[in-house]
């Protein structure tokens, strides 16, 4: 009981400091139909908080990932004189 209530007090307060933005990481912890916290980077991360708080770990649907430098940047054509 007293594991749930602490994981319980660190995703509420984990939720009060966090702004109202689009939510940055792919795993969520989904209490309930309305209680989700999704900062967690990776699945083991998250599958350990929703094992303690009786929860299930899914994947944020709101969760976009950055788009790759390498996608962003293009190759510049170098002259190639004829000499």
């Amino acid at each position: 009981m007293g594991k749930l209530i602490a994981v319980s007090a660190v995703l509420i307060l984990a939720a009060g400091l966090a702004p109202l933005r689009a939510e940055e990481f792919p795993w969520c912890v989904k209490m309930d139909v309305f209680t989700r916290n999704c900062a967690f980077t990776d699945y083991n991360e998250c599958a350990t908080i929703a094992k303690n708080a009786e929860a299930v770990c899914i994947h944020n649907p709101d969760y976009k990932p950055p788009v790759a430098a390498a996608a962003q940047s293009k190759p510049r054509k170098t002259a190639n004189p004829q000499r």
